[in-house]
């Protein structure tokens, strides 16, 4: 088994046997209290709502370029998954805003889940391309079956260990197997700005204590959607490598 495939199944496998084998965690409530809590143009929550919009964008462009280069069907099929997945999210994300709660929470999940499993899949099909239908319909499986399965049981660790999962293999691809492109380690920089968004994430209502009104929240949204068009641009730039 090719050591990409190999981290595919460890990545698939891990939310799966956490439904299975570890206890449950449950979604903790004070997850819906935001530091953003006024009303901007009309809109509650204005700025947790209203800074999804770049997720719009970079999902189009993502988009529009693939459309326009669609060359090679590996690449469209899972780069495609995650800026569907991308787009998706400013509905699903900007709903959720509106009216935080669990069950509007499901329809900001099931898109981000569908981005996460474009992000590893386009990244191991890069490396080996004649899986990629396989990857993409896995993980996109997998991901969608992790907030399904929170949405039904109450149970949020194999949604959380499915973005730990998917992550980590996709850096260990960027980090060990050779990509058939270009400009490959541009992934560095898109998971860089990831960790910083889980990073204001965590310190939301500090972040907007000391920044007058702008959320650490906020700040999540416009650095994971820089972190998704550090994508696009490595898509732009990047060519066959040299080593192939």
């Amino acid at each position: 088994m090719h050591s990409i495939e190999r981290a595919a199944v460890l990545a698939l496998a891990v939310p799966v046997l956490a439904a299975m084998l570890l206890p449950g965690v449950a979604q903790w409530q004070s997850y819906h209290d935001f530091g953003d809590q006024r009303t901007l143009l009309g809109v509650p929550h204005g700025l947790n709502v209203l800074s999804n919009l770049p997720f719009l964008v970079v999902g189009a462009l993502g988009l529009g370029h693939l459309l326009r280069t669609a060359n090679d069907r590996a690449v469209t099929l899972t780069y495609g998954l995650l800026f569907a997945g991308a787009l998706l999210t400013a509905f699903g994300s900007a709903w959720y805003h509106l009216d935080p709660r669990d069950s509007t929470l499901v329809w900001d999940r099931l898109p981000i889940a569908l981005g996460f499993a474009g992000l590893v899949a386009a990244t191991l099909a890069d490396r080996l391309p004649r899986r990629a239908t396989l990857f993409a319909a896995a993980f996109a499986a997998v991901g969608i079956a992790t907030v399904l399965y929170w949405a039904w049981s109450g149970n949020l660790l194999p949604y959380l260990l499915m973005q730990a999962s998917f992550v980590a293999a996709t850096l260990f691809a960027t980090a060990r197997v050779p990509s058939t492109y270009t400009h490959a380690r541009w992934l560095y920089g898109a998971a860089g700005l990831y960790g910083m968004a889980i990073i204001c994430e965590q310190f939301d209502k500090t972040i907007e204590a000391s920044l007058g009104g702008l959320s650490g929240h906020t700040l999540k949204h416009l650095l994971a959607a820089l972190g998704l068009y550090v994508v696009y641009a490595m898509l732009r730039r990047r060519g066959l490598s040299s080593a192939q």
